[in-house]
Order: C-alpha cells, then structure tokens, then sequence
C-alpha cells in the first residue's frame, strides 16, 4: 500500500450518477484512485462505496475532505477519510473451532493485518 494512501467508506440513499460524483470529486481535488468497490443493497436501497486513494503531488487530503462535504451533506452520505495505514480496533467473533484466530492472531503478530485487538469474543467455553 501506498504511504500517502487514504481509504474513503460512504453509505447513503441509492440515487443514479454517484459513482461519477464521488470519482469527479477525489480526481478534481488531487487524488488518484487505486481500487474502488461498491454496491446497491436492493432491500434497504442504500448505496455503499469504498475506495483506496493516494494524493497527487499538490493534493492534500484535508482540502478533499472539506470539498466533499457539502456533495455528502447533499446526499445524506455516512462517510469517513481516513489514511490507509491506520490501525483499526477489532473485536473478533470465534465459533467452535480456532484456526481461523490462530490465523488472524498470526497476521496480527507479524504486522500483516494493520489492528489492534480490543477483544476475543466465542460462544463455546474453550
């Protein structure tokens, strides 16, 4: 991953044209995108979006954040930037069997998986 890569999430009311939006916005400003995802729930008719981005030289993320803003407000967007490097606290959910957090835990300890576990959570005694 790119040192200056930053992530944006959004979820708002699903409505035509806000690929376009949020690309225009990121590319106008200085930013360059890496990856993107998104998808349309049908049953709750939200849109939801997440993109991996880096700045251009000039570009900061600070102004990008406050350009987008009035566009999120728009729209009724839930949306976060942050830098892509940032360590995200977890709770991890365990069934019956462990190797899947022997794996996670694994990750964790050889600096793979950018978290910090807040908490292992099953619901089996062991």
């Amino acid at each position: 991953m790119h040192s200056n890569a930053h992530i944006l999430t959004l979820s708002c009311p699903d409505q035509p044209g806000l690929v376009a939006a949020v690309a225009r916005t990121i590319a106008d400003n200085g930013g360059n995108i890496l990856d993107s995802e998104q998808f349309g729930d049908i049953d709750s008719r939200r849109f939801f979006m997440r993109i991996v981005f880096t700045m251009t030289q000039g570009g900061d993320a600070g102004a990008l954040r406050a350009a987008f803003a009035p566009y999120a407000a728009e729209r009724g967007m839930d949306w976060s930037i942050r830098p892509a490097n940032a360590r995200r606290k977890v709770l991890l959910l365990v069934s019956k069997f462990d190797h899947c957090l022997v794996d996670l835990l694994y990750r964790h300890r050889i600096g793979e998986l950018a978290m910090d576990v807040v908490g292992i959570v099953s619901n089996h005694p062991r």
